[in-house]
């Protein structure tokens, strides 16, 4: 009888351990490419919620202009566009720098060692 009560007891072991390994918490499916999580769907959402109050906004600043007369409407869409090259350029002048101080401080280091 001790030997039956102690494989039943296996048994009953071995069950739960399969279960545990079987059993999913809820949420931490993984999705099959087809499906969307929750989350990226919100994701998503957002982002596109995003985009179009930015659009509205660009919309909304640029009406004022767009009641210009064609010539001085023109003048400031090219001044527009020459200031976001700038800032396109100081953005990549300032990358460019970062990355050839990291390399001298990475160079200092490796030296030091």
């Amino acid at each position: 009888m001790h030997k039956q009560g102690g494989k039943c007891m296996a048994d009953t072991t071995n069950m739960q351990a399969e279960q545990a390994k079987t059993t999913e918490t809820p949420g931490t499916q993984t999705p099959t490419p087809e499906e969307k999580t929750d989350r990226d769907e919100l994701k998503e959402a957002s982002q596109q919620f995003f985009r179009t109050l930015f659009r509205v906004g660009v919309h909304l600043a640029m009406t004022p202009v767009s009641m210009l007369p064609e010539e001085p409407r023109e003048h400031f869409a090219s001044a527009g566009r020459e200031f976001t090259r700038g800032l396109a350029t100081l953005a990549h002048e300032l990358a460019d720098n970062f990355d050839k101080i990291v390399n001298e401080v990475k160079a200092d280091v490796e030296k030091d060692l």
